[in-house]
């Protein structure tokens, strides 16, 4: 499940999470939007938080065609 999920399924802000977590707002914003990565300490607080609905794992993207040889140019 994603961050943005949880949080808008449970009604909580990126504010709100950030204070659970020791963290900035802004910081929790960037991490829901996909546009940070949290630490794994980070990322251990968020999963506690959320009751383990949102896991560490769930904050690296797809890898898309990764089996894929690279065609030749």
């Amino acid at each position: 499940m994603t961050l943005a999920d949880w949080l808008r399924q449970n009604g909580k802000t990126a504010t709100w999470l950030a204070s659970q977590v020791g963290r900035d707002p802004s910081f929790i914003t960037r991490v829901k939007n996909g546009d940070a990565m949290p630490s794994i300490e980070v990322a251990a607080a968020i999963q506690r938080v959320t009751g383990g609905a949102v896991t560490a794992i769930d904050y690296i993207p797809p890898v898309e065609d990764a089996h894929q040889p690279a065609s030749a140019a």
